[in-house]
């Protein structure tokens, strides 16, 4: 048998199996995002009618520990601080967390807030880290700020601040985030209407890259046309609107994403806190959750995701920076799944076995392996002349348009209810869905190559990508 005879064979054969996967991957998030897009239209109907000003004046609002964690966050720490502190919501702390920090971060927390030392009750529930210090501060009654040395990733910093946590519900922000005023507001409303059953409540965010922010307030939407941040807010728009409302109609959300996340903080203490054994830590948090819910099935515990905006945080603004950030989600995602590699099509899990881990299993494992082996084999079977021009053409098409429709779905509903980007932007990320697949999905293919790579080399550090200097907003 001939070369040639042997590529035919191997292109006969896989072409049935790589078409399967791209159906399979097209129906399923086409039939997401129009779940989703029907439950963020009701739930953005639901919020016009919520009266904000009622739930503000209540006196059962629910009161809220808001925690945010930095290392090495000079550029962002003063603005992010500011937001959280200036929030638009009756009762709530702030716990903010030097993580061992070895730039100004520590001293623009010291001088901004005029903190003071104070010795307080500080009880390990959680695998922290050493903890050097707690400040009061003086100009804000309701912010603390715990000096800790580093070494237990974010999640020792996340769990020192719960140590310290008075408030039944808690809200993690990155320390790169930039709150809208009503964003806990919004959230919290949405908490009250069934406190007990709501145990995680995720959001949307997009990117701060080029926004004019002062004092921890946006004053301009300037959006920057970099191609690799624009490519992202697609991304997150795609994400969050286009399939994760979607699982979350059926309880089966995978991730409450630690940009801005709000858990109840019994179901918090009952699981440990947040785990420095894997790469992150929001995913496997949000699994673990997911698993306590089934065992305790009778009390219908719900994780949602909400089609409101919250805020505004830093992306990776080059190439280098955009892979060693995902790659690193790569890893924590392949850790997650194996960790957790019962729960798939495990019928006491129900739609998070059925929906979500299939898709997480074929799309984000191995998803970039079907992708990268389809458009090679068809590609040496085209130069060997096995495989007809037209058909890897077509099949090729086939590949961009269905990313591209999924896309310009995702756009079209958030624009219909966010007006967070102007027009001219919005078709820059129209037109720029028509080449995601030649141009940014590339990148993002060779992060999850790495992040595989370092999987398997057991390779667990929290590594952060290298940030541009702000240019004085």
């Amino acid at each position: 048998m001939t070369l040639i005879d042997i590529l035919s064979k191997i292109s006969y054969t896989l072409f049935p199996i790589f078409l399967a996967y791209f159906i399979f991957v097209i129906l399923f998030y086409f039939l997401l995002a129009l779940v989703g897009f029907i439950e963020g239209m009701r739930n953005m109907r639901q919020s016009k009618e919520e009266d904000y000003p009622l739930v503000y004046m209540s006196t059962t609002v629910v009161p809220v520990s808001i925690i945010i964690p930095a290392h090495n966050e000079e550029e962002w720490i003063a603005d992010s601080v500011s937001a959280a502190v200036a929030l638009n919501y009756p009762k709530f702390e702030v716990i903010i967390i030097d993580d061992g920090s070895t730039d100004k971060t520590f001293e623009i927390l010291y001088r901004m807030l005029d903190l003071k030392p104070v010795d307080m009750p500080y009880l390990k529930h959680y695998k922290d880290g050493h903890v050097r210090g707690i400040y009061k501060s003086i100009k804000h009654p309701h912010v603390t700020v715990i000096h800790k040395f580093s070494g237990v990733k974010k999640a020792g910093a996340l769990n020192a601040g719960l140590n310290i946590a008075k408030h039944d519900y808690i809200c993690s922000i990155d320390a790169d985030t930039v709150l809208e005023p009503d964003a806990l507001l919004k959230v919290m409303a949405y908490v009250e209407k069934d406190p007990e059953k709501i145990i995680g409540i995720g959001c949307y965010f997009s990117l701060a890259n080029g926004l004019k922010i002062k004092n921890g307030r946006v004053v301009e939407k300037t959006c920057s046309y970099n191609p690799i941040l624009a490519y992202q807010n697609i991304e997150y728009i795609r994400s969050f609107i286009g399939s994760r409302i979607g699982w979350s109609r059926y309880n089966a959300m995978p991730i409450v994403a630690g940009g801005f996340a709000v858990w109840r903080r019994d179901i918090l203490y009952k699981l440990g806190g947040f785990s420095a054994e894997f790469t992150c830590e929001d995913i496997e948090f949000t699994f673990r959750a997911h698993d306590y819910a089934v065992q305790n099935k009778d009390k219908g515990y719900k994780i949602n995701v909400l089609p409101y905006h919250v805020g505004w945080t830093e992306g990776p603004d080059s190439i280098v920076s955009l892979i060693s950030q995902r790659e690193r989600w790569q890893r924590v995602t392949n850790e997650t799944i194996w960790r957790y590699k019962y729960m798939i099509c495990n019928p006491r899990f129900g739609a998070f076995a059925f929906l979500t881990l299939p898709y997480f299993v074929i799309y984000e494992v191995l998803g970039v392996f079907f992708e990268m082996s389809s458009i090679g084999l068809f590609a040496i079977g085209w130069a060997a002349g096995v495989v007809d021009k037209v058909a890897f053409l077509i099949f090729l098409a086939l590949m961009i348009l269905s990313q591209t429709f999924i896309s310009l779905i995702s756009i079209f509903s958030f624009v219909r209810s966010h007006r967070l980007f102007n027009l001219p932007y919005v078709c820059y990320m129209v037109l720029l869905s028509f080449v995601e697949f030649i141009i940014y999905r590339p990148i993002i293919s060779v992060a999850k190559v790495v992040g595989t790579y370092r999987y398997f080399n057991k390779i667990k550090s929290h590594d952060t990508y290298v940030r541009t200097k702000r240019n004085g907003n």
